[in-house]
């Protein structure tokens, strides 16, 4: 029983290839297009975080020149000379890469996506240049493998470190400060989350200097919510659509074997064993449009 129920369905799909070709495709574009549209939220997000951990700074207040401008050197030194725990960051582009300078000997924890704090992480190597760079000069960047390509050859080491966001390079402040040609100006003060009892007031030290809190909801993946739920909503759509094209070729298919099924029923074929026959053959056909 269930050989005839099979040799009658095959036998609709070879009269009809064009249907079966609508069906499959339906099914295929359907899947590519849901697929598709969660592989680029899934990119997205990866390329928000790694951009969240260039310096992860969000989290951290800082102090800024009230006019925007630099800030002094000497002034940085009176900070800490008064108690403020802050830690100096130099920004600018070199080579069309945005190069980011730190002090690791004050750069608080979790600032920056390499380690910088003891035990023999990055630190020693951002202060001598550590082994294998180009220069020898002192210091060394870290970057990805185009950002490295870019900068090498310009003095300082350099190492590959894939965890920092493309077209970043991360270095030792001093190195920044040399390479982009702004000895002694600082860009921004990073401030550090304990501050110590007793410190005197920033207006006392540097007037024209302001504390800038963290933003609420720093988190990059948070403010951009709004654009995966759009991405989401498009793939749920072009799904739908896929599905209706399917919808439309299974039911004109089971119409034009309305007369068969009645035929196999007449011969004694369980509605069951009808129905079963009918579940496979859809899975079939969606297994086949999946691996399309």
């Amino acid at each position: 029983m269930t050989g005839a129920v099979l040799t009658a369905l095959i036998a609709h799909w070879r009269r009809n290839p064009l249907q079966a070709f609508t069906l499959i495709a339906g099914l295929a574009l359907a899947t590519a297009l849901w697929s598709g549209v969660q592989a680029i939220n899934a990119e997205a997000r990866a390329s928000y975080d790694a951009a969240a951990r260039t310096l992860g700074e969000g989290q951290f207040a800082q102090i800024v020149a009230r006019d925007g401008g630099a800030i002094r050197q000497a002034e940085y030194i009176a900070l800490r000379r008064a108690g403020w725990l802050v830690s100096p960051v130099v920004e600018g582009r070199l080579e069309g890469v945005r190069l980011v300078g730190l002090d690791p000997l004050t750069a608080p924890g979790g600032l920056g996506p390499v380690s910088l704090d003891g035990g023999g992480g990055a630190a020693p190597e951002f202060l001598t240049g550590g082994t294998g760079g180009t220069g020898g000069t002192g210091g060394i960047v870290f970057g990805q493998a185009e950002v490295i390509a870019r900068l090498d050859g310009l003095g300082p080491g350099v190492r590959e470190a894939p965890e920092i966001a493309p077209g970043t390079a991360l270095t030792d402040i001093g190195v920044a400060q040399r390479l982009l040609d702004r000895a002694g100006e600082i860009d921004r003060l990073i401030l550090a989350p304990r501050a110590p009892l007793g410190r005197p007031d920033l207006a006392l030290i540097a007037p024209h200097l302001v504390v800038q809190e963290p933003q609420e909801g720093s988190d990059v993946a948070q403010l951009t919510g709004s654009f995966h739920l759009n991405l989401t909503a498009f793939g749920m759509l072009s799904f739908a659509v896929g599905l209706f094209i399917v919808h439309s070729s299974i039911g004109l298919a089971f119409e034009q074997r309305r007369t068969t099924f009645r035929t196999l029923r007449a011969i004694g074929v369980p509605l069951r064993t009808l129905f079963a026959v009918l579940v496979a053959e859809v899975l079939v056909l969606a297994l086949i449009a999946g691996a399309v």
